[in-house]
């Protein structure tokens, strides 16, 4: 054999340094070997190898290489040099190493132009100064990895390590790659020239480490190459890089990257970039995140196109997640773009969420953005410099002192479809504009239904806002007029809730609330032009003459109803007037919704002038003045100003404990039926009654009336049986239905007294009782806006009755007709008690006395037969209460009350005395009077012993 001849096949390198089975492949090439011996190659065990650099290299499965050559200093596993065609043939399960730490080193090398690279499950390690896994520069080759390949690559110290470089038109295509690297600026995948194509099939991995590292860099050369761009395509690719100033993928001009889907990039350090990209990106269900300060997730910049699909997810833990800038010319523009079933979400730590710059597009559909105060800047989305951000169905969340949706510098953000802008706190700004002195105003644009916490303001700026049915919003609105800019509404069956003083250029309402902010009694909304038909809710403090006020400052049209809110606590006097409207034209109309509760006392909305102002029935308006004025004009009556219905409530407790207190004590024939049917040692009885007071007339106290019933229990006994004096003690319990102007409520009395009566035998008695009793009342009425308020309140009594009287027979003693004249005179006191009503209203009650005088007679019909006796008579008589006066205060004004007035009574009734012991009795009565109307029916049962 001519070993020159082999000598020279192997580029010189000698024979040691080559496998035994190396060499077999060599010598059957060469035709030396036999045929039996090519045949059964594939039986050859994996082998241990050295350096490969051959035109044509095959491995066997398992095979190992171990580097142990150098070129040019480069320790490298597999070489195809330069101006050499390689057909290389990895197998299956096949590792290359490549070791040297101070060193530059090479795992496999393809110089030579179409090149063929073939493996499967591919292991490449290398470690060095710097190092590469897989290097091919060479013009069009074809490299192919197969499925599961890994190449692990290490620099050393301050050197970088490259996973695989590509360039040169050429084309690498893998599946479940997986490519780790170490090093400063070392890159994972690096993609140059134009016309290189790498296609990473699934599920491959990307991890480099150090300063500088890239996961991916893909540079497509300037120039008019015919090849095309340089591209990039994988799906499920993972990208993971660790250091200051690294790169998930740096895709360069004259490049194209599509990632599929489900590809995942992941960078930590400072000023790392998740993607860095001047060329075209594609990608769907892409997630991206990073960790360091100044780290953005994605980052298109001057001609650079990136569309990324739905069910992406962006982080970027301190600083901004998506822009797009513009740098020298074109136009940088991102897609960023979900769907209803598969939102996408951004979240930013630090600085924005996307940010359109310098004439770059941005459009967002179906996205979640977040926004944390990390950084000084913390923005949902941002356009500055010309930039563009186009929106649609967005939810924007943002912590506290950040800004939601920002312009400056001549930029434009439009909003479509269902907007969300919350805010941490409503202070925040929601939308705003940034004046910047030699641009443009910036404008902002949002259409569709609304979810806004946050300001809206327009500084230097045009914002128009259509907020369509079913938008609320709570936040302050402002317009400086700078710049030609301007702040327009419009609202749709929508709902404001302002929170500070606000000023709008345009208002137009559309079945929209407006309501001014509750904590503060005092805020304006100025607006310019008001038209449409709104509705406003309105705070006021009357008594410090203060309240929300709106103010139209240009022209004023349509329809508006405005709803000033009750404040029970107020101290009002009925007095007080206040503008809540002024307008330049009066030229719309403003109605009040309700009555408005203030204090104790009504109040409504009328025009003034241009104006509309809240004012009670009881301002008093002196009349004009006549052209001739009388000497001695007849002054006209101060109207009194009607109260509310929580004050009607708290006050009518007066009338519930006078007329409860007469109910109980009425007459001795009501309460004890006929006293002459007793016995001898003493009684027991038991009463019953029940009745109503209604059309009461006690002036603002009127709209009243009370369903009652009761039950009381007492025993007496006669003081000796030649004295016919009776001595007694009772108690009971009283139950009464207020119902009010609007509500109601209930009392309890529970009262307990004694009593003494006598009665002579020729007719004549005397019956005198003192008792005293405990109110317990409450109430629930609403109020003129129909909210609720409860109040209630307690009150102790006690009151005196002393009554007489002469039964005159007109025929048989106890048998047959007798008229009985009455008098009695019944005095009682009831003292003072404060109701605090839940809506904040005070109502003092004054103590009072009531002295009620009584005149009656009775003419009635008895019949005696042995131990049975029946009685049925009929009653008439006049009573007159001579006392009666008192007041009550409604947060301290006050108002004066009476129970002055006479009523007659008129009954009849009916008791039976059954075998000496037993006697039960019937009344029925019903007074009609100048200040009440009763009916009450009265039943007892006495027991003699």
């Amino acid at each position: 054999m001519d070993m020159s001849i082999y000598q020279r096949e192997f580029q010189g390198k000698p024979i040691h340094k080559f496998s035994k089975r190396a060499l077999n492949q060599q010598l059957a090439m060469a035709g030396l070997l036999s045929f039996s011996t090519l045949v059964f190659q594939h039986h050859v065990m994996a082998a241990d190898l050295g350096s490969q650099n051959a035109d044509t290299i095959t491995l066997q499965d398992q095979d190992k290489i171990t580097a142990d050559l150098r070129q040019d200093g480069i320790l490298y596993g597999i070489l195809n040099d330069y101006s050499r065609t390689a057909n290389i043939n990895l197998a299956n399960n096949a590792s290359i190493t490549a070791v040297d730490t101070t060193k530059l080193t090479r795992g496999v090398i393809v110089k030579g132009n179409n090149s063929i690279l073939t493996a499967n499950r591919l292991s490449i390690d290398v470690t060095g100064s710097s190092a590469i896994g897989l290097d091919a520069t060479g013009k069009k080759a074809n490299i192919d990895l197969g499925t599961g390949s890994q190449i692990n690559v290490e620099g050393d110290g301050s050197g970088y390590g490259y996973g695989i470089t590509i360039s040169g038109v050429s084309t690498l295509q893998a599946n479940e790659l997986l490519i780790t690297t170490k090093g400063n600026y070392g890159v994972g995948l690096s993609i140059n020239q134009q016309g290189t194509s790498v296609n990473l099939g699934s599920d491959s991995t990307i991890l480099t480490s150090g300063n500088g590292a890239s996961g991916v860099y893909i540079f497509g050369a300037n120039g008019n190459d015919v090849n095309g761009p340089a591209r990039l395509s994988a799906t499920g690719l993972t990208v993971k890089t660790l250091g200051n100033v690294s790169y998930g993928f740096n895709i360069q001009e004259n490049s194209i990257v599509d990632l599929g889907v489900g590809s995942k990039i992941n960078t930590s350090g400072d000023d790392a970039i998740g993607i860095w990209a001047f060329g075209e990106l594609k990608a769907n269900a892409l997630t991206v995140m990073t960790e360091g300060l100044n780290s953005t997730a994605v980052e298109i910049r001057d001609t650079a196109v990136a569309n990324i699909g739905a069910n992406s997810h962006l982080s970027s833990k301190q600083a901004g997640a998506l822009v797009a800038y513009y740098r020298n010319a074109g136009t940088a523009k991102i897609n960023f773009l979900g769907t209803q079933s598969e939102r996408n979400s951004i979240f930013s730590g630090g600085s924005y969420g996307a940010s359109a710059q310098f004439n770059s597009l941005i459009n967002l559909s179906y996205t979640d953005i977040n926004v944390d105060r990390g950084g000084a800047l913390g923005l949902g989305l941002w356009a500055l410099g010309g930039g563009v951000i186009k929106g649609d169905n967005l939810t924007i969340n943002g912590a506290a002192g950040t800004r939601g949706v920002y312009a400056m510098m001549n930029a434009q953000i439009d909003l479509t479809g269902d907007t969300t802008i919350h805010m941490a706190n409503p202070a925040d700004m929601a939308i705003a504009t940034q004046q910047d002195d030699g641009y443009r105003a910036s404008r902002i644009n949002a259409d569709g239904k609304m979810d806004i916490v946050g300001g809206i303001l327009s500084r230097g700026g045009l914002i128009n806002i259509d907020m369509q049915s079913g938008s609320q919003w709570t936040g302050r609105a402002h317009s400086d007029h700078i710049n030609g800019g301007a702040l327009n509404i419009t609202m749709t069956d929508s709902r404001w809730n302002i929170t500070e003083d606000s000023n709008v250029d345009k208002l137009i309402l559309h079945n929209t609330t407006i309501d001014f902010n509750e904590d503060k009694a005092g805020s304006v909304l100025t607006v310019g032009d008001l038209s449409g038909n709104g509705s406003f809710v309105l705070h006021t403090d009357l008594v410090n003459g203060h309240g929300d006020k709106l103010m139209i400052t240009g022209s004023s049209a349509g329809e508006h109803k405005l709803t000033v809110l009750n404040r029970g606590g107020l101290a009002t006097t009925g007095n007080e007037v206040l503008t809540v409207v002024e307008t330049q034209d009066g030229q719309a109309n403003f109605a009040s919704t309700r009555l408005v509760e203030l204090g104790g006392y009504l109040y409504d909305v009328r025009k003034n002038g241009t104006n509309w102002e809240l004012y009670s029935s009881g301002t008093y308006t002196p009349p004009p003045e006549p052209l001739t004025p009388d000497p001695k004009p007849k002054p006209e009556p101060k109207p009194k100003p009607p109260i509310t219905t929580s004050a009607d409530a708290g006050a009518n407790f007066l009338n519930i404990g006078y007329l409860l207190n007469y109910a109980e004590t009425q007459t001795l024939l009501q309460r004890m039926g006929d006293l002459r049917q007793n016995g001898h040692s003493g009684d027991m009885w038991l009463r019953g009654f029940a009745g109503k007071f209604d059309s009461f007339a006690g002036g603002k106290l009127s709209r009243f009336d009370m369903n009652y019933n009761g039950m009381q229990l007492g025993a007496d006994k006669q003081v000796t049986e030649q004295v016919p004096v009776f001595i007694g003690l009772f108690t009971g319990l009283t139950k009464g239905s207020p119902n009010y102007a609007s509500g109601d409520g209930t009392v309890k009395s529970h009262h307990f007294g004694m009593y003494a009566s006598y009665m002579a035998p020729d007719g004549f008695y005397l019956d005198g009782v003192v008792k005293y009793s405990r109110l317990k009342n409450e109430f629930s009425v609403r109020d003129s806006q129909n909210n609720r308020v409860n109040g209630d309140g307690n009150s102790d009594g006690i009151s005196f009755s002393l009554e007489s009287g002469q039964k005159l027979s007109l025929g048989q003693k106890d048998n047959g007709f007798y008229i009985e004249p009455q008098a009695q005179l019944s005095y009682s006191h009831q003292d003072a008690v404060q109701i605090k009503a839940s809506n904040g209203l005070k109502v003092a009650l004054g103590s009072y006395e009531s002295m009620i005088g009584r005149a009656s007679a009775v003419v009635g019909y008895e019949l005696a037969q042995g131990n049975n006796s029946l009685n049925v008579y009929l009653k008439t008589g006049y009573l007159h209460e001579l006392a009666g006066d008192t007041d009550y205060r409604l947060n301290g004004s006050p108002e004066s009350h009476s129970f002055k007035g006479g009523w007659w009574n008129n009954g009849v009734g009916v008791s039976a005395q059954l075998s000496q012991q037993h006697i039960v009795y019937l009344d029925l009565d019903g007074s009609t009077g100048n200040r009440f109307n009763q009916r009450q029916v009265n039943a007892g049962y006495r027991f003699n012993f």
